[in-house]
């Protein structure tokens, strides 16, 4: 399980963080056991950001191009606190945000996170 979060961490290392406006990173990706999968949202910035409208969207290795992985409709009048963090579960943890019992992801996934504005 380590080497395959390792992996990863390592995997976007090498793609680089890509930031969306005011400051939302993907700070920690788990894929590994399949039930304890999550995404974990960084705000650096001291105000606190409106998820409305945004999503998360995944390319597997050999697709061309991103698709859906968490919606628009699951971050609806949702708020990532500044200088907080912000948690999408495959199952229901404490501190998670969203749940997702359909989060499906994969060491060969790329994923990138879009604002309202659809900017990266």
């Amino acid at each position: 399980m380590k080497k395959i979060i390792l992996s990863l961490a390592f995997f976007f290392m090498l793609l680089g963080f890509r930031t969306a406006s005011a400051n939302v990173i993907i700070n920690e990706v788990q894929i590994s056991p399949t039930d304890s999968r999550f995404i974990e949202l960084y705000n650096s910035s001291n105000s606190d950001i409106d998820l409305t409208d945004w999503y998360i969207q995944r390319k597997t290795e050999t697709g061309y191009e991103f698709t859906s992985l968490v919606s628009k409709t699951n971050f609806e009048n949702k708020t990532i606190s500044s200088n907080g963090y912000f948690l999408i579960s495959r199952n229901s943890i404490n501190g998670a945000d969203i749940v997702l019992s359909n989060l499906t992801l994969t060491n060969s996934n790329s994923i990138q996170i879009k604002n309202a504005e659809q900017e990266i």
